[in-house]
């Protein structure tokens, strides 16, 4: 019971440092996170268009 106990507070407490790390990159190097977060939206969007605007084989009726 102890040892559930104590994991459980390990568990919270590793994702609160994971999250106030996370913030204090995110303050303190916004334009790295942007150029992250355009570079995803770009990509994301080229993958899209490439699928929705390749053309598809033609059926062929035998």
């Amino acid at each position: 019971m102890e040892t559930e106990l104590a994991g459980a507070a390990s568990s919270h407490g590793s994702f609160a440092a994971l999250s106030g790390a996370t913030k204090a990159f995110v303050l303190a190097h916004p334009i790295g996170m942007a150029a992250a977060g355009g570079a995803l939206l770009g990509l994301g969007t080229y993958y899209i268009l490439r699928k929705t605007f390749t053309k598809k084989p033609a059926l062929v009726a035998a």
